[in-house]
């Protein structure tokens, strides 16, 4: 089943002076339930624009975006605000947990908001909080968490309403090589226990090694694709070897992670 398909997706600006920037040009995009999919391209060649339009945070110059056979296109704020926390789960580099909330109430709120009934809300929890390793701090503060048990707490909150997709931006962007590796663990165990579908834009290899396909973007446009058909340590030196035929700057993330 098809959860997400872009077609012809394109995206222009306007700065000051009438000035155009052509951000994204003729992307399509086809993302099958239970995949695991890896977003990369040098700074500036279109990765958060594409993601912003997909999140239904922005809209496209031109082209469409369906998730779940629905183009959320003509829907008012109050519309595709319901539409968005109902068929996405986000992840964003720094965590956005709420620091007056404890760690069970960051992640149950979604439900909250749902008003879904506590038994119902328990009985999602659990069994999550337990498979990301955090049960045992469900009833600290974020002040009290490393940085990689608050990205297992986003997960966890980005995933208790079971969305169609969750999309991930730069999720290991803060964390260190001990800390990355347990979240794309975490992660991995999701997709592929859960079947949760993700969509996660990187610019780390060694987080992208996780997908089980990546597509590289270069000026706004598709350069390349490659698909996981060997263990992750080859396909890490795949992803690596792609990013050499690309050209520009990854941010200079260090490679050696293990």
């Amino acid at each position: 089943m098809t959860v997400l398909k872009a077609q012809g997706l394109g995206k222009i600006y306007s700065s000051k002076g009438n000035i155009l920037t052509t951000a994204l040009t003729d992307f399509d995009l086809e993302i099958e339930e239970g995949e695991f999919v890896g977003i990369m391209g040098p700074s500036g060649s279109g990765k958060t624009t594409l993601l912003h339009l997909l999140a239904t945070i922005d809209r496209p110059s031109s082209g469409s975006v369906e998730i779940n056979g629905v183009n959320p296109i003509g829907f008012d704020d109050k519309e595709i605000s319901l539409f968005r926390r109902r068929q996405l789960g986000f992840v964003f580099q720094d965590f956005n947990l709420v620091q007056t909330l404890s760690i069970k109430e960051n992640i149950i709120l979604p439900l909250v908001m749902e008003g879904m009934a506590p038994e119902q809300i328990e009985q999602r929890l659990r069994p999550l909080a337990e498979k990301l390793q955090i049960a045992h701090l469900l009833h600290k503060r974020t002040y009290e968490l490393s940085g990689g048990q608050m990205q297992r707490t986003a997960i966890a909150r980005a995933l208790i309403h079971k969305p169609s997709i969750l999309l991930a931006d730069e999720l290991s962007g803060n964390l260190d090589s001990k800390s990355a590796k347990d979240v794309m663990d975490a992660l991995q165990l999701m997709n592929e226990v859960d079947r949760a579908t993700v969509l996660m834009v990187t610019h780390d290899p060694f987080a992208a090694s996780y997908c089980k396909r990546v597509v590289f973007i270069r000026d706004g446009k598709m350069f390349m694709e490659i698909r996981r058909s060997s263990n992750r340590q080859a396909f890490f030196q795949q992803i690596l070897d792609a990013q050499s035929v690309l050209g520009g700057n990854f941010n200079d993330v260090p490679f050696a992670r293990n």
